[in-house]
């Protein structure tokens, strides 16, 4: 056991400098016409004032993030068996952080902007016919998703099957040599409950997919085709990367789940890290090379005509209004029916949070997820215990 702990201690310090790094570099991903979430022009982003704000964010995200792995390790030192439960909690750390570090640069900003008279003259991002036309999910790589799919499934089924002549005893926890070192009371929710997780976690990863396709682009009016073209190159790498990431995530679940049923069933540790770590890499990879919507692409060519306006009326500039994003990251506008925008800071895509199906969605995700995570936690402490 005190192998695997130092594996887990090693993998978290690992995840949280790698949530820190991508922190770290949100500025240079967001496009050049915001800054900390308020609109300003382009040729701005430049100025000495903004590039000091952004040397003061990544000085505080650098600082808090040394702090996390500091406790980190202060954790390990003190009380190493908590190390499982410790991995849920401490890269959640990174959002305070973030916040700590955005937020003053955020209000810095808007003052800048006010005292230095910045006009923004017209949108960067305008409604066009491209913009408001509504994307087939035939676009979406259904090949990875079908395969995650029978993967899952045929999880499922085989723990059924297996199920009546199991000991009454399984395994159900496995050291760094992927050997049982923890066991439970036979029962369905011991052996389907890994399979089940991997269909709850497939459904997200496809409903994750489905956004990317569903979203509404921002078009920049001054070059609507290779605009286009680089949105649809990035909702193509991206489309691929979360569904290779899908798949890997169910085969390497699947294969875990074999460690309950079939006793003397091997599998390397490093297959399971690599079945995580190389799609998530890969993943990352997109993001920071495309830049917010794609903007940092390069298309050799711009696939499609020059756009035209949306019919009148299909425009809302309060995309545009700084007094409809709080913070300059939560976009709140009843008039505009759209539920996913482009976020204002980072490539992620964002809600419109005044649609009451954003608030009844968003609700019952922060239940699940405070209970889940309640539930799991008291799971490990108590598992850990044991072991």
């Amino acid at each position: 056991m005190k192998d695997m702990n130092l594996f887990l201690f090693i993998t978290n310090l690992a995840v949280i400098a790698l949530c820190g790094a991508l922190a770290v570099v949100v500025p240079a991903l967001t496009r050049k016409s915001y800054l900390f979430g308020v609109k300003i022009p382009m040729e701005q982003r430049g100025s000495p004032e903004a590039k000091q704000l952004i040397r003061r964010y990544v000085t505080v995200c650098g600082l808090c993030v040394a702090a996390i792995l500091a406790l980190n390790a202060a954790q390990y030192a003190l009380v190493p068996e908590r190390t499982l439960v410790a991995m849920l909690y401490y890269p959640l750390l990174i959002i305070p952080m973030q916040l700590l570090a955005y937020v003053p640069n955020w209000k810095a900003a808007l003052r800048l902007k006010r005292e230095h008279g910045w006009q923004v003259t017209g949108a960067a991002f305008a409604e066009t016919k491209s913009a408001t036309a509504r994307v087939s999910l035939r676009t979406l790589p259904w090949g990875w998703y079908a395969a995650s799919l029978v993967v899952v499934l045929a999880g499922v089924v085989d723990a059924l099957v297996r199920y009546p002549a199991l000991p009454e005893t399984i395994p159900v926890h496995f050291n760094s040599n992927m050997e049982p070192d923890g066991w439970a009371a036979k029962s369905l929710l011991a052996v389907l409950g890994l399979p089940l997780i991997n269909l709850g976690t497939l459904a997200i990863m496809f409903g994750t997919g489905a956004m990317f396709v569903k979203a509404r682009l921002q078009i920049d009016p001054q070059n609507p085709a290779l605009s286009f073209a680089q949105h649809r190159a990035y909702r193509r790498l991206m489309g691929h990367a979360i569904g290779l990431l899908a798949f890997c995530m169910a085969l390497m679940m699947g294969l875990t789940g074999l460690l309950t049923i079939y006793d003397g069933f091997k599998i390397p540790f490093w297959t399971v890290i690599a079945l995580i770590l190389l799609p998530t890499a890969g993943l990352l990879g997109v993001v920071v090379y495309a830049g917010q919507g794609g903007g940092k692409l390069k298309p050799k060519t711009a696939l499609h005509a020059p756009d035209s306006p949306a019919p009148a009326g299909s425009g809302f500039p309060g995309r545009d209004d700084d007094k409809c994003w709080a913070l300059g990251m939560f976009y709140h506008n009843s008039e505009d029916p759209a539920v996913l925008v482009e976020d204002r800071f980072g490539s992620n895509l964002g809600f419109n949070y005044a649609r009451l199906p954003v608030k009844i969605a968003l609700g019952v995700f922060l239940a699940a997820f405070a209970a889940g995570y309640a539930w799991l936690t008291v799971f490990l402490w108590n598992l850990e215990v044991v072991l």
